[in-house]
């Protein structure tokens, strides 16, 4: 096995479980009616939601969708395309998308634009990062782990050209010294 990058920890595996499990408390008293619809944008949330799903006490199941505006690099292309994989039961129930990290917005946006067009009741989001210093779209993020500053990232389930997405922890790309996140 090859050595880990050295790349400085953002936030620690021990951080990320700790503020899923509290996330998960949260959704689960604001949802006892009827459980949301808990989809995935894939891949990079993959590893979150999964540890989500396994905290939530219902026992939801994780839809997949893909939507991507990166392509390769670091930069956003600003188009975002939407692949929904199957078709998710959304008419009349309410989505919980759960997203790895949210910057410029668009992603959400467009998310949200499909959902409600399939007839989803309502439309919240789980967001791992809150990255609002790229923020171009104004969104609601409805529940959030952790506010970072303007840096890229990688690990627990997110990649740079499909590196890097099997990190346990979430880890600075950049150059620069290690920002303290802000918890929600």
């Amino acid at each position: 096995m090859p050595p880990a990058p050295p790349f400085p920890i953002l936030i620690s595996n021990a951080q990320i479980r700790r503020r899923t499990h509290e996330l998960a408390r949260q959704i689960a008293a604001a949802h006892q009616d009827a459980p949301p619809v808990l989809v995935a944008v894939m891949e990079g949330a993959r590893t979150f939601a999964l540890l989500l799903a396994r905290s939530l006490p219902c026992g939801l199941p994780v839809h997949a969708i893909s939507a991507s505006s990166y392509g390769s690099g670091t930069q956003s292309s600003g188009v975002v395309k939407v692949v929904e994989t199957g078709d998710i039961a959304v008419r009349g129930r309410s989505v919980l998308l759960v997203e790895d990290i949210v910057d410029t917005g668009r992603t959400v946006t467009a998310m949200r634009g499909h959902f409600l067009s399939k007839g989803a009741a309502g439309f919240s989001v789980v967001t791992l990062l809150d990255k609002p210093a790229r923020r171009v779209v104004p969104v609601e993020l409805r529940y959030t782990g952790f506010t970072i500053p303007d840096t890229f990232v990688v690990g627990f389930g997110m990649d740079l050209d499909g590196r890097w997405r099997e990190l346990p922890d979430v880890v600075l790309v950049d150059a620069a010294p290690a920002p303290r996140p802000a918890v929600h």
